[in-house]
């Protein structure tokens, strides 16, 4: 099994819950108003810095998480401004 964590700018939450939806994939977990700086700059939710981050994390069988980080690039390339998004995927044992 793989964990997939999912760092994303919040304007694009809904657009990650259908590609997520799209590949079959119903357990996850998410947190929002997660501050961070990235390729994308600092998310403060503040004045100077606006915006926040969420992060979801899933874990699926190893033969979904090349179509899921293919799918997120796509997501992510289709906006005229490039929205924060970031994919990790590590081994995961669950017990």
């Amino acid at each position: 099994m793989k964990l997939a964590t999912i760092v994303y700018d919040q304007a694009v939450h809904a657009d990650i819950l259908g590609v997520l939806e799209k590949h079959g994939i119903k357990g996850y977990t998410w947190w929002r108003d997660v501050h961070g700086s990235g390729e994308t700059g600092i998310k403060d939710g503040s004045p100077i810095w606006p915006g926040l981050n969420i992060v979801l994390m899933t874990v699926i069988g190893e033969e979904k998480v090349a179509p899921l980080i293919e799918a997120l690039h796509e997501l992510k390339n289709s906006f005229p401004m490039t929205p924060g998004l970031r994919i990790l995927v590590s081994d995961v044992e669950i017990h």
